[in-house]
């Protein structure tokens, strides 16, 4: 039999996996910041930095400061908002202390550095909008119309590993593999991957109860 739609993965499974990626890509700047504040503190080394400049931006103090050559040779300038009580001592001393990974001198952390809630606020915000929106498009996705089927022959029940879909038999009669979602008067309603084939038993047998997987012989009339 010549098959109508790709049995691999189904829709819904396609779109799982597409919303589990979008809350990977929007949580792992996150974890990655907190994976590194967590290293320089395991692993980094102690330093007394010099200040260039310290700025009261309003109650927000910001801090710039330069490492020592023999931890960073490009004497590249760093900054850090910090607490009041650091400030204070950065713009007496010109100095200031930090913790930094040795060989790696953008991965540090000022003692008395204040960080921003800013990125928790936008991952979480961010994370709650991908979660409700993406379970209910796993849920509900964007279905096709339905199929309307005129039955062959009585409906069978089919394996628990056979999957759905709508494949054709010979010439116009096609098969329809499905779990049975509703039985209404002579006709029983098949759901496929991301549609629903409602078959019209014209005077065949159903046995099959909702939720039980069937295969239904028939021609498409709609």
């Amino acid at each position: 039999m010549r098959p109508f739609t790709p049995p691999a993965w189904n829709a819904r499974t396609r779109r799982l996996l597409f919303v589990v990626v979008v809350l990977f890509l929007l949580t792992f700047p996150l974890v990655n910041t907190l994976l590194t504040r967590a290293r320089v503190d395991r692993d980094g080394v102690d330093v007394s930095a010099s200040v260039v400049e310290a700025v009261d931006d309003g109650g927000r103090y910001l801090v710039s400061f330069r490492f020592p050559e023999s931890v960073d040779p490009e004497q590249d300038r760093y900054a850090a908002v910090v607490g009041r009580t650091t400030f204070d001592v950065a713009r007496a001393t010109r100095k200031v202390d930090v913790r930094v990974l040795e060989g790696e001198p953008r991965h540090h952390h000022v003692a008395g550095e204040v960080y921003s809630k800013d990125p928790w606020i936008f991952t979480l915000v961010g994370d709650a909008i991908v979660l409700l929106v993406g379970l209910w498009w796993v849920r509900v996705g964007r279905r096709r119309p339905a199929l309307r089927m005129l039955a062959m022959r009585d409906l069978e029940e089919a394996p628990d590993d056979e999957p759905s879909g709508l494949v054709r038999d010979t010439g116009e009669v096609y098969v329809a593999i499905g779990p049975v979602s509703a039985t209404e008067g002579s006709s029983v309603t098949i759901e496929l991957e991301d549609r629903v084939v409602v078959v019209r038993l014209n005077g065949h047998d159903n046995h099959a109860a909702v939720g039980t997987r069937v295969r239904a012989w028939g021609m498409l009339v709609g």
